[in-house]
């Protein structure tokens, strides 16, 4: 997740999906915008491939769990349960596109 981060700093929002859930079961997303530290890391100029990539690590260890909003808090109670999921059965890491309101 950081490297996805650090290689992509113009996403805002990134959205995780369970292989085997339908109808939008599966799915958690995080609005990496609304984590203070590293808004402020964005602003500096580190190096993207690595640099940055560490500095991020940390971050995303304390604030994932709490900032990450999951689709269907019935079925996973907390967001270690639904990564234990995600890493039991597989998934994917999307971009979400931003739209620009007209």
């Amino acid at each position: 997740m950081s490297s996805l981060i650090a290689k992509n700093l113009y996403v805002s929002t990134w959205i995780f999906k369970i292989d085997d859930e339908f109808n939008g079961r599966g799915h958690a997303y995080l609005n990496v915008d609304t984590i203070k530290p590293l808004q402020a890391l964005k602003k500096k100029q580190l190096d993207p491939n690595i640099d940055l990539v560490e500095a991020i690590k940390p971050i995303m260890a304390k604030y994932l769990p709490r900032k990450a909003l999951l689709a269907m808090p019935s079925l996973f109670k907390s967001w270690n349960e639904y990564m234990a999921a995600f890493t039991r059965v597989g998934g994917i890491i999307e971009a979400a596109p931003t739209c620009m309101s007209q």
